[in-house]
């Protein structure tokens, strides 16, 4: 396995909807790890202001293996899950535990969160003749100590999931929580987000997605956006998720819109290498998922190149 190798030179445009003057720096340090047949792709992403916090984001990624042992049917524009008309979340209530960032409060929060998502995409996954199990879920204070089959004993990562166990990593100290202090709406979309990688594995879109970036080269024009259609359907599927949370009156319209506000700061720079899609198409993933709440919405690999830039 070759050595992590750190990307990512600091500045981002400010997101939309900036209150206040004055520009501000954001890193953003993107770990690119080779593991078996597997990419792991590690961010730490910025710059977004909601109820009045500004500066980093909590950080997500995906860490897949990519490959058949998901069951699901190796497709990515033809998924079954994608199928039209496509199926909704239903809105349901979720009793989410109060969150802390002590660890074992921060746990029990993501593992409420975890129990309501598994609810919310079980019976979807049902419908398109998928399989469904709950990912694995570690929560810790920090990336220290923590091995992982995606990420090895490196401990420069923040929040992701790893295909190869089926796991999301919460690590607190990746999540910015000096910038978003109790605002979990934006740690909810985050966790969200790597859901959304664990039911793309689950379905066999992520294993088929990732065997056409390494047929096309991991970073050429084509790899590129194989990986951005992958990050984008994963905004699609936390915004969808946020239509359900939030029809079952389990978190506010403003904290919905935070999430939304959210969602429209995270993205790549002119910088970047463009494996994410640009702040803009992050936004309006997430709100296609949101507003429209249907899995055929967020086909993102039937979407034209402009939409997924």
């Amino acid at each position: 396995m070759p050595p992590p190798q750190p990307y990512g030179p600091a500045g981002r445009r400010p997101p939309p909807r900036k209150r206040g003057g004055g520009g501000f720096a954001a890193l953003i340090v993107v770990v690119l790890l080779f593991v078996t047949s597997g990419l792991i792709r590690v961010a730490v992403r910025s710059g977004f202001d909601t109820a009045g916090h500004s500066g980093d984001h909590a950080s997500y990624t995906y860490a897949p293996k990519p490959g058949p042992e998901s069951g699901g049917v190796a497709e990515t524009s033809a998924n079954p899950l994608l199928a039209d008309p496509g199926s909704p979340l239903s809105p349901a209530q979720c009793p989410y535990a109060p969150w802390s960032t002590q660890v074992d409060a921060a746990r029990k929060f993501f593992e409420s969160a975890a129990s309501c998502l598994a609810e919310a995409w079980q019976p979807v996954l049902r419908q398109a003749k998928l399989p469904f199990t709950a990912p694995k879920l570690l929560v810790t204070a920090s990336t220290s100590g923590i091995t992982t089959p995606c990420s090895g004993s490196s401990s420069n990562f923040a929040a992701f999931y790893c295909g190869a166990d089926q796991t999301i990593y919460m690590p607190i100290s990746q999540l910015q929580t000096d910038m978003f202090g109790d605002h979990w709406e934006v740690y909810l979309s985050v966790f969200a987000h790597e859901y959304g990688h664990h039911i793309q594995a689950l379905s066999g879109i992520l294993g088929a997605a990732n065997q056409q970036r390494r047929q096309n080269g991991l970073y050429s024009t084509a790899g590129l956006e194989s990986s951005r259609r992958v990050e984008l359907q994963a905004n699609c599927f936390d915004g969808m998720y946020f239509a359900s949370t939030a029809g079952g009156k389990s978190v506010t319209p403003i904290q919905a819109e935070n999430a939304r506000k959210d969602a429209y700061g995270r993205g790549d720079s002119g910088a970047d290498m463009r494996d994410h899609g640009t702040t803009e198409h992050a936004g309006d993933w997430w709100s296609t998922g949101f507003d429209k709440n249907a899995t055929a919405q967020c086909n993102t690999f039937t979407a034209p190149s402009g939409q997924v830039s």
